[in-house]
């Protein structure tokens, strides 16, 4: 825990540096000091994060290895620190995958196959729907958001059915057309958010809206995941 908070120690200062350079500050203390905490059982922090870090590493290693076959598309110089980064962070996701192995019980019952779906439909559908609004920035480095998502998706879903008792099947076609709705209905409640409306006519508009995606999710939710005892059995 000591190295992977002295990882996350350089990984914030990169941050502050290249904020710096854009007159942007981050008080991190007052953040510390003033937030709110949450209790939740460890094997929620070990799902969340072992997600987190795998996520990232696939986030940072794929825009990496995009910059150095194209550095015309390099458009700042943190770029270049991201292949030591991405590996800090599967690092950290192999050590998270080390302690839930070391606690099978918190893989091996039918909780944890609805928990790890839960994890993993929520990380993947809210870096989908934050990616596409951002858009503007994947261009900016030559990647198109949705493309790059989808291999982020793929490759974060396969290297969790390494620990996950689940996975999710992210090749079902309904998987992407139900985010795609999702997409669409957040562009509408943005398009409502920033209207002359009044505020009651803007919560009976967004109301539909929101109960769509809700809708969507619990239909994400309950798809066919895949079994993944086979594949835990192979090396990697």
């Amino acid at each position: 825990f000591n190295l992977m908070s002295r990882d996350e120690a350089r990984h914030a200062g990169f941050l502050n540096k290249a904020m710096s350079d854009f007159n942007l500050s981050l008080d991190l203390g007052f953040l510390t000091k003033s937030r709110k905490y949450t209790f939740f059982e460890p094997k929620f922090i070990f799902y969340a994060t072992y997600l987190s870090e795998k996520i990232g590493y696939w986030r940072y290693i794929t825009i990496y290895r995009h910059l150095e076959a194209h550095p015309e598309d390099r458009i700042y110089p943190i770029f270049r620190f991201f292949e030591n980064w991405c590996q800090d962070e599967n690092r950290h996701g192999d050590f998270f995958d080390a302690i839930m192995r070391a606690q099978p019980q918190i893989l091996n019952d039918w909780q944890a196959k609805l928990w790890c779906r839960f994890f993993l439909l929520s990380v993947f559908a809210t870096m989908y729907l934050n990616d596409i609004q951002r858009a503007d920035f994947y261009a900016a480095i030559g990647l198109n958001a949705r493309d790059y998502d989808k291999y982020v998706i793929e490759k974060t879903n396969e290297t969790s059915g390494r620990v996950f008792p689940i996975i999710l099947d992210v090749e079902d076609p309904q998987f992407y057309e139900r985010l795609e709705i999702c997409v669409k209905n957040n562009e509408k409640l943005t398009a409502i958010a920033n209207s002359n409306k009044s505020g009651v006519v803007k919560l009976l508009q967004k109301l539909p809206l929101y109960l769509s995606n809700g809708w969507q999710f619990l239909k994400l939710y309950f798809m066919k995941p895949i079994e993944t005892a086979t594949m835990q059995s192979s090396v990697r």
